[in-house]
């Protein structure tokens, strides 16, 4: 197993700071599992932090659970969108930035824990900053695509804002 921690750290360092490589379905093709879910990562950011949620739909498990600090469980994909619809719908900017820490990748399953930074800014009000990390859960479809299957947010007090990436 530490084989594979060694390897997906080697991968997740070589990896662009775009998902332009997600865009061309020979590209995709061509990417290792491990680049498929930080490719994955990065396009569940740009579409929550633009609440494009409808987006999301195709990139959770039908009956996905979303666990996260201080709300009760969503479950299912309608659940899980109707609450990340909650910003938008609000007016609220999300900024979303993430450290991934580990992921391993085993056969159809793979699992990743990463640090997470979220800023909520409500159109008339002060900025909320949320720091924590994450689990997250994935399934790899008989169609080769990785699908979030659970997802486990808390807040964590040895995550600081000084570790933000790009500050």
């Amino acid at each position: 197993m530490s084989k594979h921690i060694v390897m997906a750290a080697a991968m997740i360092a070589l990896l662009p700071p775009s998902p332009a490589l997600a865009r061309d379905n020979n590209a995709v093709a061509a990417m290792s599992d491990q680049q498929k879910i930080i490719a994955w990562a990065a396009d569940w950011k740009r579409f929550v932090e633009s609440g494009e949620i409808e987006q999301l739909r195709a990139m959770y498990e039908p009956d996905a659970v979303l666990m996260t600090n201080g709300a009760p469980p969503q479950k299912g994909i309608e659940k899980i969108l109707a609450f990340l619809a909650g910003n938008k719908a609000a007016g609220n900017e999300v900024r979303i930035d993430f450290a991934n820490e580990q992921l391993i990748v085993e056969d159809d399953r793979a699992y990743l824990t990463a640090k997470y930074w979220m800023t909520i800014t409500p159109p008339a009000d002060a900025p909320v900053e949320v720091n924590g990390r994450s689990f997250l859960v994935f399934k790899k479809g008989s169609d080769g695509e990785w699908r979030l299957w659970r997802d486990i947010d808390n807040q964590a007090p040895d995550i600081s804002a000084e570790e933000r990436p790009g500050g």
